[in-house]
């Protein structure tokens, strides 16, 4: 039967924030920053790294016994200086080459135990599982008391105990996560290739931050996005050897030869700006350059194929608002009807929506049991029939997205036109099954959605793709991304190209809203009593709007500023 089980002792990780807050006050700065010259590779030896953050866990004592070894081995992990040489002296020699340190972190909450298991030089190491990061920086945050095992074996080599056995990766205690690793953002293109979609992944501090970036970026879009956003460079794409040296601030991505064959010039200066809008972040980098064999590749004169990616596309200033049952805009304080428009308010109109361009129209009934779409030249028409639909959304294509209420919703869009294009499209989403959706909204770029749903009985913030034809006709959603939010949530409006703002409407109490980074970060808002509206949308200088039954706020800094009741239901494009 199993031996007792022996817990890591605190000292072990209390060595291990001393060790973190040594480095902290030697580094005369309060925090690592989130950027910068840590992925260098320094001209000359080709190896050291600019600003690199150095821990020293302490090596292998002599006559270490089986579970000090394990101890320190796992301490270890927060050094990965020379590709995680101390954790490597405490393997065997033969294992030590082969152990492949950033196949994973498991990141832990409750101190782990060594299990000492029958056979000799056999353990168990259990934590309680917070989340998972793989090789491409890829994070999975795990349902809340998960636990993860993990086998260990040790063999005696020359009198000393040393790892024979363990599993690829490292394990990091949450506390520690944010001090050994930080958010960056991998950018992929929309099917039109004319917006840049950011995916984030996490890295940690190390040397040759930049060769993993674009590793990774090489290995394509998050499960998420797949289908929904796409690279430049093609599916066999690698870099001659894993590194990217910076000299002076030019970056030097040496590519393998077959990348390039027979891609055209617009093709190379799509690969050319995919890489300097994912390197270009780092502090450390000024300029790209793609080579083979160290010899640059030509760009060629600019391709008309060519377009300059928009990063984090802006929306209008100008809302969409209902007051006295007709469509107007919304702008600072004050409405101005939408021209063309025939009288609507028999319909109870409720939710209206705008199209990015200004030009495209949707609002539901009273009853949310009709869609309504207003084309260009101002025709109104019954689009969509159903139960509990949910507010529209318009999209950069010009489609209308809602969602059908009852046991088994249906996302529907509708195209600009419904006499050139036909009616709704039916847009797969398996993963949806029998919840209950509350919000649905479409990014800037057209290819993602945010979306709150009960499913599981729960109410949550989730992220999707959006799959589309040739003809950039909407086909289906991918299975998302879950964001944890620190608030109920029943709304969810993009804020930016990685963050959106989620409440839950409440007509009877306070409600805390909240900005949802999709990097990790969260703002609270002052609560607002009532709250039962909300709208925000990406740009410098959007304010973010609030309604309750008593009017329109705006907010000013971190306060709720009142803005009348000459309008309602207030929606950024979108």
């Amino acid at each position: 039967m199993p031996r007792p089980v022996r817990r890591l002792p605190r000292a072990a990780l209390a060595a291990m924030a001393a060790v973190l807050a040594a480095v902290l006050v030697l580094a005369g700065c309060g925090a690592i920053p989130t950027s910068g010259p840590v992925g260098s590779i320094a001209p000359g030896d080709g190896s050291s790294g600019s600003g690199i953050y150095i821990f020293n866990p302490p090596g292998p004592g002599s006559g270490a016994t089986p579970e000090e070894i394990i101890e320190g081995f796992y301490r270890a992990g927060i050094a990965p200086a020379d590709d995680y040489r101390i954790a490597r002296e405490y393997l065997a020699p033969a294992f030590a080459g082969e152990w492949r340190p950033v196949e994973q972190t498991l990141v832990y909450d409750a101190e782990p135990s060594i299990v000492d298991n029958v056979q000799e030089g056999s353990y168990t190491v259990q934590v309680e599982a917070a989340a998972v990061i793989d090789e491409h920086g890829l994070r999975t945050d795990l349902p809340a008391n998960s636990t993860r095992s993990v086998d260990v074996h040790l063999e005696q080599v020359d009198g000393e105990w040393r790892i024979t056995d363990a599993p690829d990766g490292t394990l990091v205690e949450t506390g520690n996560f944010s001090v050994l690793f930080a958010p960056h953002l991998l950018y992929f293109y929309d099917a039109t290739y004319s917006y840049a979609i950011p995916d984030v992944r996490w890295f940690a501090f190390r040397q040759g931050l930049a060769a993993t970036m674009v590793e990774s970026l090489l290995a394509g879009p998050a499960p998420y996005l797949r289908n929904a956003a796409f690279s430049a460079f093609p599916e066999d794409a690698a870099l001659t050897r894993p590194a990217v040296p910076i000299d002076a601030g030019k970056a030097t991505v040496d590519l393998v030869e077959s990348v390039f064959i027979d891609a055209s010039d617009t093709r190379r200066q799509q690969m050319q700006q995919q890489l300097e809008l994912t390197l270009g972040r780092l502090n450390n980098v000024t300029s790209v350059t793609m080579t083979v064999n160290q010899r640059e590749v030509g760009l060629g004169a600019e391709a008309p194929g060519f377009t300059a990616a928009i990063l984090d596309p802006a929306v209008a200033d100008t809302q969409i608002a209902l007051a006295g049952g007709a469509l107007v805009y919304y702008q600072g304080d004050g409405i101005v009807p939408v021209g063309g428009v025939p009288d609507i308010s028999g319909y109870k109109p409720r939710d209206p929506a705008m199209g990015p361009s200004g030009n495209l129209y949707a609002f539901l009934d009273g009853e949310r049991t009709r869609l309504f779409t207003v084309d260009e030249t101002g025709r109104v028409s019954a689009a969509v029939r159903g139960m509990d639909l949910v507010a529209p959304s318009i999209d950069t294509y010009g489609w209308t997205w809602t969602v059908t209420g009852g046991s088994h919703p249906h996302v529907m869009a509708v195209p600009a036109s419904t006499t050139l294009d036909g009616p709704a499209r039916q847009v797969a989403a398996d993963w949806l099954g029998d919840a209950q959706v509350h919000s649905l909204r479409v990014s800037r770029d057209g290819a993602r959605v945010a979306v709150v749903a009960r499913i599981g009985g729960e109410d949550a913030l989730y992220i999707g793709g959006i799959v589309r034809d040739s003809d950039g006709v909407p086909r289906g959603l991918t299975e998302p991304l879950k964001v944890p939010t620190a608030v109920p949530v029943s709304r969810a409006v993009w804020d930016s190209d990685i963050s959106v703002i989620v409440m839950r409407a409440n007509a009877e109490e306070a409600v805390t809203a909240e900005r949802v980074g999709l990097d990790g970060s969260s703002e609270l808002f002052l609560p607002l009593h009532g709250m039962i509206g909300l709208s925000a949308g990406p740009g410098e200088r959007r304010p973010v709007y609030a309604e309750t039954p008593d009017g329109i706020y705006s907010r000013v800094g971190n306060s709720w500023s009142a803005q009348g009741r000459q309008a309602s239901n207030l929606s950024y494009p979108g």
